[in-house]
């Protein structure tokens, strides 16, 4: 999975041997994401001392508000990503995107494993900045430029369009919220 997301030929061996979103591996890969990037966000506002003011302070509701979050960002964008394939027919690239982004997620979510105990354990935001971050933007590009590669009959505009207002600026939104609150 980790080679496909950069390989053109072990991305169409795996469209081709098996649908990657009725495996078991896409929920449990979707599943982590959406358990550990919580987790990497109270950990990064822990540690960069970001007020929050809210009238919760335990732990565990705290987490199931930012999880509750993303489920519902993961979810409103499942919804733009199907009704942008309707409006403009691309059911077929659909797939291709979904699998695209399973692995994307993958691959993120395996990162995020990696990392989220060393930033725990050594109390250092350093490691998100320098590690994380770059780590991200690479994989994030990857994913897009393959899509690109790969694709066949979309127009790269409608592509783009649907890129910029959906992947891309729920992360500047969440950036600019950080830095307003520092």
């Amino acid at each position: 999975m980790l080679r496909a997301l950069f390989s053109k030929r072990y991305l169409q061996q795996l469209l081709r041997e098996g649908k990657l979103l009725n495996e078991r591996i896409y929920l449990y890969s979707t599943l982590i994401f959406l358990f550990i990037f919580p987790n990497l966000v109270l950990i990064f506002v822990e540690l960069t001392n970001i007020e929050i003011n809210l009238i919760i302070h335990n732990p565990l509701q705290l987490y199931a508000i930012v999880f509750a979050g993303f489920l519902l960002f993961f979810g409103v964008s499942r919804f733009f990503l199907w009704y942008f394939t309707m409006i403009f027919n691309y059911q077929e690239q659909r797939v291709l995107y979904l699998s695209l982004k399973a692995l994307y997620c993958f691959c993120n979510a395996l990162l995020f494993f990696c990392l989220l105990p060393v930033v725990w354990y050594t109390r250092t935001i350093e490691v998100i900045y320098f590690v994380y971050f770059p780590l991200f933007i690479i994989l994030f590009f990857a994913f897009f430029i393959h899509f690109l590669r790969n694709v066949n009959g979309i127009t790269r505009i409608h592509f783009f369009i649907y890129f910029c207002s959906l992947e891309i600026l729920p992360y500047l939104l969440l950036l600019k919220l950080l830095i307003i609150k520092l």
